[in-house]
C-alpha cells in the first residue's frame, strides 16, 4: 500500500508540474495576452485544437513514465542506494549550488546526444515522428514523446542521482527548471528582447526561435538549455540569429493592422478624395473587365490555401453540369507523416469512410447574376456540410463562402487560384507527378502552364522523408533562386512548340532546373501518351529523360 501511495503521490507532482508549467504559459501568451504577443508568433500560425489535443495525450503518457522512474528513484534511495542526501550541512551550501548547475550541464549533454540519435532515419520513422508531428508546437509538446523516447528523456534522472550528491531541494530545482526551459522550447512565441542574442553573456543561452526551427526544419538546433554544442559540432541552423532578428523586430501595430484588413476582406481606400478623379478612359476599361468576368466560367481546376499560413492545401476541379457546378478533389497536399490517401471518416452521410481524393465537395449551385449561390460545400475534416455562395474576384481569383448559424449570419471566405482553365487545350499544360528514376517513388508534384506560346512549370510539391522537413532550400542554386523555397519555384522555363512535330506534344528550347545540385540544362519535353511526359535535360552530347506521369 505505501508503494502504491508513493507511486500515486510522484504521479500527481509529475502531472502538476507539468499542467502548469504548459497551461500558465498557454494562458498567458495564447488567451489572455495573445493580442499583445501576437506579432511575435513565430510561424505565423494558429495552434490547433487537434494537434494541442494528441501532444496532450502524448505527454500523460510521458507523465506516467516519469512517475515510474521516479518511484524507482525513490525506493532506491530508501535502501541507499543513490546519491541522493538529506542535509545540506553535509555537503554546504556551496555544493548546493554546483550541484544545480552540474545536473544542468549534464542533461543537456545527454539530451544533445540523444536527440542526435533520435534523428537516425529508422529511429526517427518509428519513435521521435511522434513528437515532431509538432511542427508548429505549442506549449503543451513539452513532453510529447513516443512512450520509447519518454524512456530514454527519463534517464538522465538514474544518472544524476547515481553520479552525483544532490539534495532533495537541488533535485526539484532543477526539475522545475526543466520543465520551465521545455515549455519555453515550444512556446511558439518569442518572448525574449532583440539583444539578447548579441549579450554575450546570455546569447549562449537557447531561445523560443531557437528549438522552433528545430521543430519546422528538423535537421539543426538539436540543444536543450544551450547553444554549446550546436556551435561546437555545427548543427546550428544557419539563418536561427537572422530568423530571430526577424521575429523580434515585427511592430505590433502594423502586423495587426494587416491582419485586420486581410481578414474583413474589405479593401481600404488610401485617400477617398482621390476617388471621383479617375480618367473616363479607366472607367470603360473597369467596366470592359467586369462585363469579361462576369461572362467567365469558374470551370477549371482551383487551388486552395491554409488561411493561417498560406500553404497549398488542395485542388480543386469544377466542371459546369446542367446549368449547374459541381466541385471534386483531385488532389491534397499532405504533410509527410500524414499519408497519401485519407478518407472522410468525420462525413455522415453516403460518404462516411470514403476517400476524400475525388469526392464532390461543392454541389447545387445556380447562377445569380455575378454569383453562384444556393450551392452546399463540404468540409472533409469536420465531415459538415455549409450553405454557400461563391463568386469571381479576377480572371484568376474565386472567392467560397461558407455559411453557419442561424439565417446565416456566420460565414468564412476562402480565396482559391485558378491553376488551369476549363478551356485549356494545351495537352501538356496540368498537374504532372515526377517520379524516382530508381525507387519509383513519386517526387514531386510540377505544374506548368502555357504562356505567350512558351510552356513553363513550377513545383507544387514535394513528397519528403518525414525526417527531410517540409520546407526545404535551395541552397546550390545561382542567383534570386539561392537559399530559396523549392515548393513554389519555377524549374521549367522558355519551351517553344516544336514546328517540326504535328500537333502541340512537342516542346523544346527549353530549361529546367535541379534544385538538387542547382545546376540549368537545355531541355525538351513531348507527350508519349495522354498520360505520361518524357522530360529530357541534355549536358553536352549526353541527355537523361524522366517519366512524369499526369495527375487527374
Amino acid at each position: 500500500m505505501k508503494s502504491i501511495e508513493l507511486f500515486s503521490n510522484i504521479l500527481l507532482s509529475d502531472f502538476l508540474r507539468y499542467f502548469i508549467a504548459a497551461g500558465t504559459a498557454y494562458l498567458i501568451f495564447w488567451i489572455f495576452f495573445k493580442r499583445q504577443w501576437h506579432h511575435r508568433i513565430i510561424q505565423k500560425k494558429e495552434l490547433k485544437a487537434k494537434k494541442i489535443w494528441f501532444e496532450f495525450r502524448y505527454s500523460m503518457c510521458t507523465v506516467v513514465i516519469f512517475a515510474i522512474m521516479g518511484w524507482g528513484i525513490v525506493t532506491a534511495k530508501n535502501i541507499g542506494y543513490t546519491l541522493i542526501y538529506n542535509e545540506i550541512e553535509e555537503f554546504g551550501w556551496g555544493w548546493f549550488l554546483i550541484s544545480i548547475i552540474l545536473m544542468i550541464l549534464l542533461h543537456d549533454t545527454w539530451f544533445y546526444w540523444t536527440h542526435r540519435l533520435m534523428h537516425h532515419p529508422f529511429i526517427f520513422r518509428h519513435i521521435h515522428l511522434v513528437h515532431h508531428q509538432s511542427t508548429n508546437p505549442s506549449p503543451w509538446a513539452a513532453y510529447s514523446f513516443h512512450p520509447i523516447e519518454a524512456v530514454v528523456e527519463a534517464g538522465i534522472f538514474p544518472i544524476i542521482v547515481f553520479t552525483i550528491p544532490a539534495h532533495g531541494i537541488a533535485l526539484l530545482i532543477f526539475l522545475i527548471y526543466m520543465i520551465t526551459r521545455n515549455v519555453q522550447g515550444h512556446l511558439g512565441i518569442e518572448f525574449l528582447p532583440k539583444w539578447f542574442i548579441k549579450n554575450k553573456w546570455i546569447s549562449w543561452h537557447t531561445t523560443t526561435t531557437h528549438h522552433d526551427l528545430h521543430h519546422k526544419d528538423f535537421n539543426s538546433n538539436y540543444g536543450l538549455y544551450f547553444t554549446w554544442w550546436d556551435k561546437w559540432l555545427g548543427t546550428e541552423h544557419e539563418n536561427y540569429h537572422k530568423r530571430f532578428k526577424e521575429v523580434t523586430s515585427r511592430n505590433q501595430k502594423k502586423v495587426q493592422l494587416v491582419e485586420k484588413q486581410e481578414s474583413s476582406n474589405i479593401p481600404v481606400p488610401k485617400n477617398n478624395n482621390r476617388a471621383f478623379k479617375i480618367p473616363f478612359f479607366l472607367i470603360v476599361f473597369l467596366i470592359a473587365f467586369i462585363g469579361e468576368v462576369q461572362t467567365q466560367s469558374v470551370a477549371g481546376l482551383w487551388q486552395t490555401y491554409h488561411e493561417g499560413t498560406g500553404d497549398s492545401l488542395s485542388l480543386i476541379r469544377i466542371e459546369n453540369i446542367h446549368n449547374s457546378i459541381q466541385g471534386k478533389v483531385a488532389k491534397i497536399f499532405l504533410q509527410p507523416w500524414e499519408g497519401e490517401d485519407p478518407i472522410c471518416s468525420k462525413c455522415t452521410d453516403s460518404r462516411k469512410n470514403k476517400k476524400v481524393k475525388g469526392m464532390e465537395i461543392l454541389w447545387g449551385f445556380k447562377k445569380d447574376g455575378q454569383k453562384w449561390s444556393g450551392g452546399k460545400i463540404l468540409d472533409p475534416a469536420s465531415g459538415k456540410v455549409y450553405n454557400s455562395n461563391l463568386w469571381l474576384e479576377d480572371a484568376q481569383t474565386l472567392k467560397v463562402r461558407g455559411y453557419a448559424g442561424v439565417m446565416n449570419l456566420i460565414y468564412r471566405t476562402q480565396t482559391w487560384k485558378l491553376q488551369q482553365a476549363k478551356d485549356d487545350s494545351n495537352p501538356i499544360t496540368g498537374l504532372w507527378k515526377t517520379i524516382d528514376d530508381k525507387s519509383g517513388n513519386p517526387k514531386s508534384l510540377i505544374e506548368i502552364s502555357e504562356n505567350n506560346g512558351q510552356l513553363s512549370g513550377r513545383i507544387l510539391k514535394i513528397y519528403l522523408q518525414p525526417w527531410e522537413g517540409e520546407n526545404p532550400i535551395c541552397l546550390q542554386c545561382p542567383g534570386t533562386k539561392k537559399k530559396a523555397k523549392i515548393i513554389g519555384m519555377t524549374i521549367l522555363w522558355n519551351f517553344k512548340k516544336d514546328t517540326d512535330k504535328p500537333g502541340d506534344s512537342h516542346w523544346t528550347s527549353g530549361n529546367i532546373l535541379d534544385p538538387g545540385n542547382g545546376k540549368t540544362y537545355t531541355s525538351s519535353v513531348w507527350l508519349e501518351d495522354e498520360n505520361t511526359l518524357k522530360v529530357r535535360g541534355y549536358w553536352g552530347l549526353f541527355y537523361r529523360t524522366q517519366t512524369w506521369k499526369r495527375i487527374e
